[in-house]
């Protein structure tokens, strides 16, 4: 009988750094866009890798898109509870902080602008604005997941029970979408 060694446990710790480490990036790229503010985004990334923490051994496959589908889920709760606690959700104003989320990353001034590339900046930016706004929530959810977190087809598919190719149809539909949307903006 040969001497074998029992089998160790899973080293879910270590495990998870590594996973922590890879993904910790796109998942605070991806809060930040969905709440525009670096305090709040620290919170919600810390709670989203707590619970991911707390169950990381429990999942056997495809760690991405369950870390985030916590991630999803803990900012909608985040906003369910903002709403509850701030007078401000309703009279409105809570949809166009949603809104300038998206925008954020274009709003960065240069200081060797003029007056007329800022002027045009500013044009671009509100057409973008509104563009955005007529899209449903599950496109701009695609665009945030695809170009905010970066996330693969194939992980933003599981989130949504679609294939890898209907996501990426479907958003190259919505980036076609944007782009008309956007000149037709432009040229009013």
């Amino acid at each position: 009988m040969e001497n074998q060694q029992p089998i160790r446990p899973y080293d879910c710790t270590r495990d998870f750094i590594k996973f922590y480490d890879q993904y910790y990036d796109k998942v605070y790229r991806y809060v930040y866009v969905k709440v525009g503010n670096g305090w709040d985004t620290d919170d919600i990334v810390s709670d989203i890798f707590r619970k991911a923490y707390e169950k990381y051994a429990t999942v056997k496959r495809n760690h991405a898109s369950w870390l985030f589908t916590i991630a999803r889920n803990t900012i909608v709760d985040f906003y369910w509870q903002k709403k509850k606690n701030l007078l401000q959700a309703a009279t409105g104003k809570d949809e166009e902080a949603y809104m300038s989320q998206y925008i954020y990353l274009f709003s960065f001034n240069s200081f060797e602008e003029d007056a007329e590339d800022e002027l045009e900046r500013k044009e671009i930016l509100s057409c973008l604005k509104k563009s955005l706004a007529c899209l449903e929530h599950e496109e701009l959810e695609l665009i945030s997941l695809k170009y905010f977190a970066d996330m693969k087809y194939h992980d933003i598919g599981l989130l949504f029970n679609k294939s890898s190719d209907s996501v990426k149809m479907k958003t190259l539909r919505i980036i076609r979408k944007l782009k008309v949307l956007l000149a037709k903006c432009l040229e009013e």
